[in-house]
């Protein structure tokens, strides 16, 4: 099995064929191994021992006055360069991951151009070289967020990227020639201090890596370049014949490194820190803070138990004291994080994304509330809207469409906000039994916390710290909670009897104008299966079900896809034979409302966005004859008016009248075209997609997705009505509408105007009059029911004063009274007879026994010892106030 050190090992055996570059000999690099990690680099500092890495080198680059820019400025600093070097500058990717079935947030640039299809990853991009200035996220470096310096939850990876090497693009010595020409020119780094360390990049299960130049100055890591150059398959190295520059900057570090700041967020968030600042309680000290910033970007809290303890120990280092880092480092080091998370959140929900608890939703989940504990503690009656617009100012000029979604974020803020607010009086009493019982936090706890009360492990800290109580709480914690199960898991196939390995794909008549029949032939039969060289069947995808039938008068019952070989299942086995003519004929019926549910689910999925918000995204969907349902992700339960709003759109979409269009169009175009949105539901792995397309009249578009289904081209006359017949939130972050289309909503109407007969004929009232005639009855019901309840009061008020006019201190009596009654009577009795106790059953069986207040009697002990006497046994429970349950048989 393959490693990154054996590889690296490797590849430095040939420095000049994997590592030496033309810059390095013109510049006067020399290669030297360092004295920390032993790990080969290449420096013009002959006396130069380390490699430059800041488990070796402290920073160096701090100022005392940091160098102002903003980040649109140094954006445009650093894509300049590029752009006269040759590179188009392309517009972002989405931070939620689309394209990808495997991964739910971008988490590098390179992703961007990665397909996967058959186990094995492609490319697709629309110029070559390029630059993209790309946000990512990454969530497993939560806890060092705001404490060290550098590392963010989301943050600008501009992807320089070339493919295709050698036919196109370029390789390694012009990587670096550009590399090192913007590192001294654009960023100012003197050609002394700047190092290129040996290394390795691979993917996860090593299908594909080459070697990497990581570029250090000063104690500061600035870029990774990697040359995708090999791939392992099958068990062996095999060299790639379209090789791939994989240059990912770290922008914010650049930024850190130009301006000289002391963390990269007093310069990327230099305006929303100045808000923090001002409408909190929080006062900055760069004076205080510069003794340890260059410290701090040291520490990692996924490699020490305890960040806090070796904070301290740092800081007692730095000659910071213990009252300075309680009330000026940490206020800062919070102030820091909810500026992060505020960006990463603006991002995410701007490209679609919800904060709940599943999928990557639970990931935004966890640093929202993060912001809120810090927030409360330490910055109470900040406004996060007005971080997340300080944020937007700031990069428009980069991200022109960040501003579109602000609305739907404050609704999102607002509503996460109130749910916060709702747990925390109980996580409060919760956490404070914690504190004062010194409870360790076990991960297993730590989880059950967070999902079932939502208290994070920094709530936890703050609890623990204002009573200034010391407790364990684990950095890791938060990576342990990230780890949570993403939605939207890969649904396994069905099992099929029948082996199509090596077998050739199945030619689909049912995409040539709707086939419903053919003259086809066997190629494999066995028991109920049978697979044909061509079928009018549409086999269960997409959340369509299969196509009914038969074939050679034999029922079809079901109909499955094994990697593009059709398998037909019969209701019971069949005799065929290889070779075989057949005739195939589809349930035109059935196919018909198929067709239009899954029509009807584009125009419901169309309707939600526009109504809810373009996060309202697909997560799901169903089709079948009778209903068809959309799951849709949304941040609250929908309202009945946005329901019938909903409903009321997609039907305007059908009155109106709609074209539906199916173009095959390659990858690359159909996202050049449509955007990212043509993923509803997930990924679709293939390099050639089928654009099912909805427009009006005029042409205008109303949805376009990748999907393989079978739609109606026209709504007027065959889906005819969408009707919304349930909304229901199935879990937190997802709603779904049920509703029927076509002949379906159809019959759905004629039953519901069958019932609504139904009731008028029960009531006796006009069918036309049917609200103000059911108003009317359920009024005169009340008064029944009052009556009732009165006329059960007297009865019980009369039995009870009978019981007490009995003599004994334990009364014993059968009377037949449901147990409610029973419960009623008992409860009178006692209430008037404070030295008495009552027990009454019922020919049910049913008992009730309740002891007045000073009887002295015990209520459960009673009902047993009367069970006992009548030879049977009590089944029940209570207390020695008040017991019930059945006295039955043994």
């Amino acid at each position: 099995m393959l490693n990154k050190d054996e590889l690296r090992a490797n590849f430095s055996k040939e420095p000049k064929k994997y590592y030496e570059v033309d810059v390095f000999k013109r510049e006067g690099f020399e290669r030297r191994q360092c004295k920390g990690c032993s790990k080969f680099f290449w420096t013009v500092d002959s006396d130069r021992e380390y490699c430059g890495d800041s488990s070796h080198e402290p920073y160096t680059f701090m100022k005392p006055k940091m160098t102002a820019i903003t980040y649109a400025d140094f954006w445009k600093k650093f894509s300049d360069f590029f752009k006269k070097e040759g590179h188009e500058i392309i517009e972002k990717y989405p931070v939620v991951s689309r394209w990808r079935q495997d991964l739910y947030f971008t988490i590098a640039s390179i992703q961007d151009f990665q397909r996967l299809e058959g186990g094995k990853i492609s490319f697709e991009y629309n110029a070559n070289p390029l630059l993209v200035p790309q946000i990512c996220m990454r969530f497993n470096d939560i806890p060092n967020v705001g404490v060290t310096g550098r590392h963010f939850t989301a943050f600008m990876m501009p992807g320089q990227h070339a493919f295709n090497y050698p036919k196109e693009g370029y390789w390694r010595d012009r990587t670096i020639e550009l590399n090192y020409n913007l590192l001294t020119s654009v960023l100012g780094v003197k050609k002394r201090d700047l190092t290129y360390v040996e290394d390795t990049w691979a993917m996860g299960d090593f299908s594909e890596f080459g070697p990497s130049l990581e570029a250090f100055a000063n104690g500061l890591e600035l870029v990774n370049n990697v040359f995708t150059q090999f791939e392992y398959a099958d068990g062996k190295i095999k060299e790639l014949g379209a090789k791939v520059v994989d240059v990912g900057w770290g922008f914010e570090r650049l930024m850190w490194f130009y301006s000289g700041a002391q963390t990269a967020y007093d310069i990327v968030f230099k305006n929303q820190l100045d808000y923090i600042y001002k409408s909190s309680g929080i006062k900055p000290d760069s004076r205080i803070y510069s003794k340890v910033a260059g410290a701090l970007g040291t520490v990692d809290a996924s490699e020490v138990k305890d960040v806090e303890a070796v904070e301290k120990r740092l800081i007692q280092n730095s000659g910071v004291s213990e009252k300075e880092y309680y009330n000026t480092i940490k206020p800062m080091q919070a102030a820091y994080a909810i500026a992060d998370h505020t960006r990463t959140l603006l991002f995410a929900i701007s490209d679609g994304a919800l904060p709940s608890n599943v999928g990557g939703g639970y990931n935004l989940r966890i640093i929202l509330r993060r912001a809120f504990d810090f927030m409360d503690r330490y910055a109470p009656g900040i406004d996060p809207m007005k971080i997340m617009e300080s944020h937007s100012n700031d990069l428009v000029k980069v991200y022109k469409d960040i501003k579109d979604s602000l609305d739907e974020i404050n609704a999102v803020i607002e509503v996460e906000k109130k749910r916060y607010d709702n747990t925390k009086s109980s996580a409060m009493k919760i956490v404070s039994t914690i504190v004062e019982k010194k409870e360790k936090l076990t991960r297993e706890r730590a989880r059950t916390l967070y999902e079932s009360h939502g208290i994070t492990p920094d709530f936890i800290k703050s609890i623990a710290d204002s009573k200034r109580v010391k407790l364990d709480v684990p950095e890791e914690l938060y990576n342990d909670l990230i780890k949570g199960d993403f939605a939207g898991k890969k649904k396994e196939p069905k099992s099929i009897g029948m082996d199509t390995e090596g077998m050739p794909k199945t030619e689909k008549l049912f995409y040539r104008n709707f086939a419903v029949e053919s003259e086809s032939k066997v190629l494999k039969a066995k028991g109920a299966f049978v697979v044909l060289d061509k079928t009018p069947f549409y086999a269960e995808s997409g959340g369509q079900e299969a196509d009914r039938g038969t074939i050679d008068g034999h029922s079809v019952v079901d109909v499955q896809s094994v990697n593009g070989v059709i398998v037909h299942v019969f209701d019971k086995p069949v005799a065929m034979k290889s070779g075989a003519k057949v005739r195939c004929e589809v349930d035109r019926e059935r196919r018909l409302r198929l067709m239009a549910h899954h029509t009807a689910t584009h125009l419901v999925s169309a309707a939600a966005r526009s109504i809810l918000g373009k996060h309202a995204w697909q997560e799901g969907a169903k089709k079948s004859p009778d209903k068809a349902h959309i799951d849709i992700s949304h941040y609250e339960r929908l309202t009945d008016k946005q329901v019938r709003e909903i409903e009321s759109r997609a039907n305007s979409y059908i009155t109106h009248g709609i074209r539906v269009s199916v173009d095959e169009l390659e990858r690359r175009d159909a996202e050049t075209k449509y955007g990212f949105a043509i993923y509803q539901g997930h990924g679709v792995p293939a390099s050639r997609l089928r654009i099912v397309k909805v427009t009006d009249l005029k042409g205008n578009l109303i949805d376009a997705e990748a999907c393989g289904g079978l739609h109606l081209a026209s709504t007027e006359s065959s889906v005819g009505l969408i009707k919304i017949v349930s909304a229901s939130r199935i879990h937190d972050g997802i709603n779904r509408l049920e509703f029927v289309a076509g002949p379906a909503a159809y019959e759905y109407i004629n039953r519901m105007e069958n019932s609504i007969d139904s009731i008028a004929r029960t009531a006796g009232i006009d069918r036309d009059k049917l609200d103000a005639g059911m108003a009317a009855k359920l009024e005169e019901l009340r008064e029944y029911k009052q009556l009732y309840d009165n006329a059960e009061q007297r009865l019980s008020e009369y039995a009870a004063a009978e019981l007490s006019a009995t003599k004994g201190r334990e009364v014993v009596r059968e009377l037949d009274y449901d147990r409610k009654m029973l419960r009623k009577i008992a409860t009178i009795f006692a209430e008037s007879n404070a030295d008495r106790a009552v027990l009454l059953y019922n020919k049910a069986t049913e008992c009730v026994a309740i002891s007045g207040s000073k009887s002295g009697v015990d209520a459960l002990e009673m009902i047993k010892s009367a069970a006992s006497k009548m030879k049977k046994s009590f089944r029940g429970g209570g207390s020695d106030r008040m017991a019930e349950g059945r006295i039955a048989s043994e």
